[in-house]
């Protein structure tokens, strides 16, 4: 088991202290998406999810992969982050953002078609507009 350095252990929670982040990182707690499907949760410009989910990588808290066309992205297997994550879970439980997005991206991963991305193509574009047109924006000082 990994043990976090003081060093790392600010980089995980300065990572952790951002709720685009946040809820990117619920959202891969029922398994891997594509960041066109994290993009598509969020509201965000791509490049906007991007950014966010290279910082939880570089955190520990993230794995990235590329399969054909697509970047993927789930949550590390590395126990300790593991466990800071599911004491963030049990914080979180009822916050009903969570909740929805979770919803959301449940529907999306039964909406795939073979391996690839749900986004941009499909019939997923009418059934998940953006969260930014369901609630209100996120302030621009915490994108």
């Amino acid at each position: 088991m990994m043990r976090l350095t003081l060093a790392s252990a600010v980089h995980c929670y300065q990572a952790l202290a951002h709720p685009v982040r946040l809820r990117i990182l619920a959202a891969l707690r029922d398994g891997r998406l594509c960041v066109g499907e994290l993009q598509e949760m969020s509201g965000l410009a791509f490049s906007t999810v991007s950014r966010h989910v290279a910082e939880l990588e570089h955190a520990g808290l993230v794995e990235q992969s590329k399969e054909g066309r697509w970047v993927w992205c789930q949550l590390t297997v590395e126990p300790a982050m593991r466990g800071i994550l599911e004491c963030i879970w049990r914080q979180l439980a009822a916050d009903p953002t969570l909740a929805r997005d979770r919803r959301r991206m449940q529907r999306l991963r039964a909406a795939r078609r073979g391996s690839g991305c749900g986004v941009p193509a499909g019939p997923c574009l009418d059934d998940f507009a953006p969260v930014a047109h369901n609630a209100a924006p996120v302030p621009e000082e915490i994108e």
